[in-house]
């Protein structure tokens, strides 16, 4: 059986529901945005079902429905002919972006969840990111001990923007000085256009400089001193680039 990820309440009444009708022949939606887990929670339910696209030709997904039992059908929203559908004796699990109001749609189904975003589960969203860190490290080759709880993880757009946030904070924080050489040589050879160049991307040294170096010493006046530079010279820095 697939593994799936349940620690939220809202989500585990939807699971508890889902497991006590697998065994009927019942047809259920599962509606949610992209990334919240309506593949994956359909595929613990169902877990020896065939899996098929909305994308599919009407008459290929009606086929399928004939041939078997239980079937999984992702991107419901995409089908252009609801009345040839028959899930009469079978079991379906169905995946949408969004709640149906056509009612040919509703019609065909016994029940319908509607899987909340990661951003309202929160407990889910820090075990689902937990694996992805792990993933991670094995596929960057990375040793180090990384607690979820370090990173600013992003939930706006459900499990995709997470695993980015995950990635993005493995991969800043094992930069080197080699790779920030390289980094901006690839910007500066595809940005460099103008004139006055210098002083126009300067800015992209001293505002992280000056950022990091305020946060780690507390005080303009010990950075100025860190850096080497009169302290009116750093205000009038600070006041340019704008830090807050």
């Amino acid at each position: 059986m697939e593994k799936f990820i349940v620690k939220s309440h809202q989500l585990s009444k939807i699971v508890k529901s889902l497991n006590a009708i697998k065994a009927l022949f019942v047809s259920s939606l599962i509606v949610g945005e992209d990334g919240v887990g309506k593949k994956a929670l359909a595929k613990y339910i169902l877990p020896n079902a065939i899996v098929i696209d909305g994308n599919l030709d009407i008459k290929q997904i009606s086929q399928n429905l004939q041939q078997n039992d239980e079937i999984i059908i992702h991107n419901f929203e995409k089908i252009t002919n609801y009345d040839l559908l028959n899930f009469e004796n079978k079991r379906v699990i169905a995946t949408m972006s969004y709640m149906p109001t056509n009612e040919n749609i509703i019609n065909l189904f016994g029940f319908i969840y509607k899987i909340p975003p990661l951003r309202d589960r929160k407990e889910d969203a820090i075990e689902i990111g937990k694996i992805f860190l792990e993933k991670a490290k094995e596929s960057l080759m990375i040793d180090k001990q990384i607690s979820i709880h370090d990173i600013q993880i992003d939930l706006s757009k459900n499990s995709k923007s997470l695993q980015k946030s995950i990635l993005s904070y493995i991969l800043l924080e094992n930069l080197t000085a080699n790779n920030i050489e390289d980094i901006m040589y690839k910007y500066f050879l595809k940005n460099l256009n103008g004139k006055n160049e210098y002083k126009e991307h300067l800015y992209l040294y001293e505002k992280p400089l000056i950022q990091a170096g305020l946060k780690k010493y507390g005080s303009q006046l010990k950075l100025a001193e860190i850096l080497g530079i009169n302290r009116n010279t750093l205000r009038k820095k600070v006041s340019e680039l704008g830090i807050g």
